[in-house]
């Protein structure tokens, strides 16, 4: 169904939009680069004709925002062509913990219009599904393996959509009917978390991130915003080639400093034995990685021994799913627990207090290492 004039013309000014929006998250007030992006996205929503929610009898509050509040630049196709091509299609690039995901469900609670969120590992897609639910807000997930009572169920709820949250993978979104029941549902906005997977997975492992861009260009969304929190230029470059399709895009840059995270190298012989060390010195909870699945089973057995502790599990993508979930569940509330964990768990999950992050076994590329040591003190306090 198309949205009316009325529908889409709201009379609110976008200060009175970001107000009603938090009011239902308990947050007082956003960060400067957070209202920045969801101020690009409401507006760029307003000048599509996207439908907006009802907001009652909602007042306005807060202060103007400009864009001097955060570094701005661009991503040039070309030096000879028009750089900007409206708010509606951004690469915002924000620290690990900055609250990213605000960033899109704010939005996507004020939009009466679905919004589908792209993550690239089921950890992160069940967290954010957790997360969602337990605010009470509409959400639906696609996976792969679903059966087709579960998938008719999904379906039936995108009848009629509202801003109902869409949740998968790139794998899923590859098969003819779910991307049928996918335009059917008139998404309003398109979110690709860590975005810079199209470039450290796509071309190896998973070749369903370089498909995105014809994906996407077939959903006919008219938002498109691209989050991460690590990208070279020359990652940028294939975040822009492989999901814009080469286009223009608005680029948004927070400061990358966390400076509640120290960094420290340790020389050792005995690794197993400095890992003893750190972990009985460290506050926990903690969390260890390693470079391969059989190596965080062996090490977290070692560790459960020599530290005389039931709290230590292993974490990895061979898990069964229920496996998962457990460990999962158990580690987010625990206040002493140490998670050995390959990169399956290295994005996006967001357990606020892990006060220690030791890398076993060093990550192939740097962005990866910032990606997994930003999983510590996502709640501004000190971290090892």
């Amino acid at each position: 169904m198309e949205p009316t004039d009325s529908a889409a013309a709201t009379p609110w000014p976008t200060e009175t939009l970001i107000s009603a929006g938090l009011a239902g998250t308990g947050l007082r007030y956003l960060f400067p680069y957070q209202r920045l992006v969801i101020t690009n996205i409401l507006e760029a929503a307003r000048s599509a004709g996207i439908p907006f929610a009802d907001l009652g009898d909602s007042t306005a509050s807060g202060r103007e925002v400009s864009e001097e509040d955060l570094h701005i630049d661009k991503v040039p196709p070309d030096p000879d062509r028009e750089l900007w091509s409206g708010y509606g299609r951004q690469i915002v690039i924000l620290p690990t913990g900055a609250g990213k995901s605000l960033c899109f469900q704010l939005p996507a609670r004020l939009l009466n219009r679905p919004t589908l969120v792209i993550f690239p590992i089921l950890a992160l897609m069940a967290d954010q599904e957790r997360r969602l639910r337990s605010q009470g807000t509409p959400v639906v997930l696609l996976r792969g393996n679903q059966t087709k009572e579960e998938r008719d169920a999904i379906a039936k709820v995108l009848q009629s959509p509202a801003n109902t949250f869409i949740i998968a993978n790139p794998e899923v979104l590859k098969t003819a009917p779910v991307r049928r029941m996918l335009k059917g549902a008139q998404i309003a906005h398109v979110v690709i978390d860590e975005a810079h997977c199209v470039s450290q997975w796509g071309e190896s492992f998973r070749p369903a991130y370089l498909e995105l861009g014809e994906i996407l260009a077939d959903l006919q969304a008219p938002l498109l915003t691209a989050f991460t929190a690590t990208a070279s230029p020359q990652v940028l470059e294939k975040i822009r080639h492989y999901i814009f399709n080469d286009g223009d895009v608005h680029l948004v840059m927070g400061n990358p400093d966390r400076p509640n995270i120290s960094y420290r190298i340790v020389r050792t012989l005995a690794k197993e034995g400095a890992l003893r060390h750190l972990l009985r010195a460290l506050p926990r909870p903690a969390i260890v990685f390693c470079s391969s699945r059989s190596r965080t089973e062996q090490l977290a057995r070692a560790l459960r021994q020599a530290l005389q502790s039931r709290d230590i599990y292993f974490y990895h993508a061979g898990l069964e799913r229920e496996e998962k979930k457990a460990v999962e569940d158990w580690f987010f509330a625990s206040p002493t627990g140490i998670l050995v964990a390959t990169c399956a768990y290295g994005m996006g999950v967001d357990k606020s207090d892990i006060r220690t992050v030791i890398h076993f076994d060093s990550p192939d590329l740097v962005e990866a290492y910032l990606q997994e040591s930003g999983r510590g003190g996502r709640d501004g306090m000190r971290q090892s």
